[in-house]
């Protein structure tokens, strides 16, 4: 049986990375493969999360990498993913999905301060932002024969790689060349890859939790979670962390809602904190990652922010309206003129190929919608269509998983 090394955010306290993680692990075990996951987890990545969450939802995330993941050794370093693969003679790695190519250009690590006019740092790079870096395929160097890679619906996020040096550039393209198959998560990503390597034949594939109900089949039923969160038959969820609106434009929004579906509203959590509004159901933290996921799934609607949530309502046809924090900003003339940047957003991306651009909102724009617009863009979601999509979606995921099996000689 050939072994696959999966490198990504597998354990840290983001619902997401954790799903597109087990979602890998499901498609390679269904395939006959032994997937691994490298795990690649930096002190100060480590650090990062311990203080960014409550001390019991990082327990519940970290329980749910130790339970439910194949985990390699504890790898704190890049040279400890390399002894890694060869200790347990992995034969490929696949690196995917997430934010992986989020690197932070030396240019962005410093600032001017006006008052001593001078550049001073903006702070430590983390080690997953930086390079060597294991998701860039740095491992290669401390091996003498290089293992076959590949890259998956990978991301950047806002990276603004415009402002990457020739230095920069020279390693990246040095890194990328260790890669067969390349694919990314979206345009701005893609467009980077082509930016830094001239590479033609990397193309943009789904999220792997596009395909979460094809690779994986865990049982919870929908009983057994209104059970557990003593939850009413239908209902919707609404979930804000990030205070860029306020509380009575949401509960407006939440009124609305209520009155014109007849579904109850449930404030709905995310790993940082539960903010908890005009709501008659509410869901406490620790929240386990799969419960997270079904709780979605079987809702009947999701008004919130943040990426997954929404890739979770179209692979599961769930109605949604998005408020997207993502985007880059271009600085034009430094602190005076910046230019936004919204199809650096990954939700934009998805929901520019979904056709679903009306159920979104970017915190970018000027003009904040109505709650009536937000509302009637939500019960107006058009199902069929996005069946059709998460359908279309999953084939595109298939095929190309095909050609990475392919790319790591595992057919």
């Amino acid at each position: 049986m050939k072994k696959v090394g999966i490198l990504t955010y597998h354990c840290v306290t983001n619902f997401g990375a954790q799903l597109q993680t087990i979602s890998s692990v499901g498609y390679f075990r269904r395939k006959g493969y032994q997937p691994i996951v490298l795990h690649w987890f930096p002190s100060d990545l480590e650090n990062f999360y311990k203080h960014e969450v409550p001390v019991c939802q990082y327990d519940e995330q970290m329980k749910f990498a130790e339970t439910m993941l194949p985990l390699s050794r504890l790898c704190r370093t890049v040279e400890d993913v390399a002894n890694e693969i060869k200790r347990l003679q992995i034969n490929a790695v696949f690196i995917g999905s997430d934010a992986l190519f989020d690197y932070t250009p030396k240019r962005n690590r410093k600032h001017l301060n006006i008052k001593k006019f001078r550049l001073e740092p903006n702070g430590t790079v983390g080690a997953t932002h930086a390079l060597p870096n294991a998701f860039w395929g740095s491992f290669n160097d401390y091996l003498k024969k290089p293992v076959l890679c590949s890259g998956f619906s990978i991301s950047s996020q806002n990276a603004p790689y415009f402002r990457y040096n020739k230095s920069e550039l020279k390693e990246m393209k040095r890194l990328l060349g260790y890669f067969g198959f390349l694919s990314l998560r979206d345009e701005w990503t893609c467009n980077m890859v082509k930016y830094i390597s001239r590479r033609t034949d990397v193309t943009v594939t789904p999220d792997p939790v596009f395909a979460f109900n094809l690779n994986n089949d865990f049982g919870i039923t929908k009983e057994y979670i209104l059970k557990k969160y003593n939850l009413p038959t239908d209902y919707i969820l609404i979930s804000f962390c990030l205070d860029h609106l306020t509380d009575a434009y949401i509960n407006e929004v939440i009124h609305k809602v209520e009155v014109q579906s007849g579904f109850p509203c449930v404030s709905f959590p995310m790993p940082r904190k539960l903010k908890a509004y005009n709501t008659r159901y509410k869901i406490e933290l620790p929240l386990p990652t799969l419960d997270w996921y079904y709780l979605i799934k079987y809702s009947q609607g999701y008004i919130g922010e943040l990426m997954h949530p929404i890739i979770v309502s179209l692979h599961n046809s769930v109605p949604f309206y998005c408020f997207d924090q993502y985007g880059a900003i271009k600085t034009i003339i430094p602190m005076i003129w910046h230019k936004k940047l919204p199809e650096s957003s990954k939700i934009y991306d998805v929901l520019k190929q979904g056709g679903f651009l009306q159920n979104m909102y970017s915190y970018q724009s000027k003009l904040l919608p109505s709650t009536d617009e937000v509302v009637k863009n939500f019960l107006s979601f058009d199902k069929a269509a996005c069946n059709q999509f998460a359908h279309n979606m999953a084939l595109k995921y298939l095929a190309a998983m095909g050609e990475v099996e392919t790319s790591l000689n595992l057919k």
